[in-house]
């Protein structure tokens, strides 16, 4: 039986919302309740059964690399340097040799703090099989995405204005993405974006072929979203 063994931590963007923070620190270092963030999903992983690492770095990387060497976490953890930013998609693409002996893999993150079921989201994606399984909540977003009554991704709402990829099956719904998903490792003979890419592009992409891109309703367990200063400040408060 297939297991949920290897994940990718996206840690190399900016922090623009996190500024003056990031200045100086990058995102994955901000600490919050003595930890840093990169400790806690790390953490939250291992407990899920994550065995294996990568994390990606790009802005302060020398201090994230310095970090890592730094510490033990009891796990391997490999790194995935970005000399240009490369955005989601190609910050996923950039890692197809590390999880080439994989069928399945998770990526989470860094500035996502959840007590999502990491297991029961992969339980999930085995039993539907879809190219990618998306955590998703249904939440107030400004860009929100559509899916229909079997959770297939078929549209966005961007702007106020509705695009749609496919025509859904049954009723529609709404829901913001998580920032966790699950990818079959297919997707890497998929990916026709190159250099700088958003994930979502390939996903939307492929929603609007003959390929699954589902949601998974993580419900009201909790999750926050700490990559925006009044997030962060209002999270480490609490």
């Amino acid at each position: 039986m297939e297991k949920l063994t290897k994940a990718l931590i996206l840690a190399a963007g900016f922090g623009s919302r996190l500024m003056p923070l990031t200045n100086d620190t990058p995102k994955a270092l901000l600490k919050i309740n003595g930890k840093t963030l990169l400790e806690h999903v790390i953490g939250k992983l291992i407990n899920s059964g994550i065995e294996e690492f990568i994390v990606n770095v790009h802005h302060h990387r020398s201090k994230m690399l310095d970090y890592l060497s730094g510490n033990d976490f009891g796990r391997k953890i490999s790194v995935s340097v970005e000399n240009e930013i490369l955005g989601t998609g190609g910050g996923i693409k950039n890692t197809s040799v590390f999880f080439a002996d994989c069928k399945s893999f998770l990526v989470y993150n860094v500035d996502v703090i959840s007590e999502l079921d990491v297991g029961e989201l992969f339980e999930f994606h085995m039993k539907y099989q879809p190219m990618a399984t998306l955590a998703i909540q249904k939440r107030d977003t400004t860009r929100p995405l559509i899916f229909d009554a079997e959770n297939l991704l078929v549209g966005r709402i961007q702007s106020g204005t509705e695009k749609r990829y496919k025509n859904p099956s049954g009723k529609t719904f709404l829901a913001g993405f998580c920032g966790i998903h699950i990818l079959s490792h297919e997707i890497f003979n998929n990916f026709r974006e190159t250099g700088t890419f958003d994930i979502f592009t390939t996903y939307f992409r492929i929603a609007a072929g003959d390929k699954k891109i589902l949601g998974y309703d993580i419900g009201d367990c909790l999750w926050r979203d700490v990559g925006t200063l009044k997030d962060f400040n209002s999270f480490s408060s609490e």
